[in-house]
């Protein structure tokens, strides 16, 4: 019974990528918290900004309505079909990094942003 807990064990105690401080981390987070956002799922977009515990039920659907309109507003120029994180500039002070994201639209146009996104109880999120 032992040796077949084993394996789960080591799975359930290992850190995944999201909870390390380094640039392929923040990278990752950055680029999932984007892909959220143009897919259209503002939920989990906004639950990724690192005050949103914080946020009232009110100023929560406030938040996801614009980001919502903003996903719409990217649709209507052609839909985006993904989105790669570039670099970063990681900052160990204060725990903070800017992620570089390139977004690839379906007429093959790219556009980059940065995406700022801090550190906080061993996950990255993004700063307001």
């Amino acid at each position: 019974m032992v040796l077949l807990l084993l394996p789960f064990l080591f799975f359930a105690c290992t850190k995944t990528d999201s909870d390390t401080f380094s640039h392929e981390s923040a990278q990752q987070a950055a680029q999932r918290y984007y892909t959220f956002f143009i897919q259209g799922d503002a939920k989990q977009f906004v639950e990724g900004i690192a005050d949103s515990p914080s946020f009232s039920e009110d100023y929560s659907r406030q938040m996801q309505s614009v980001v919502a309109q903003a996903a719409k507003e990217l649709a209507r120029k052609g839909g985006v079909v993904r989105v790669e994180a570039l670099s970063d500039s990681l900052y160990t002070t204060d725990s903070t990094a800017y992620v570089f994201l390139d977004m690839v639209f379906a007429d093959s146009v790219h556009e980059q942003v940065g995406l700022p996104m801090i550190f906080q109880n061993s996950k990255w999120r993004m700063r307001e």
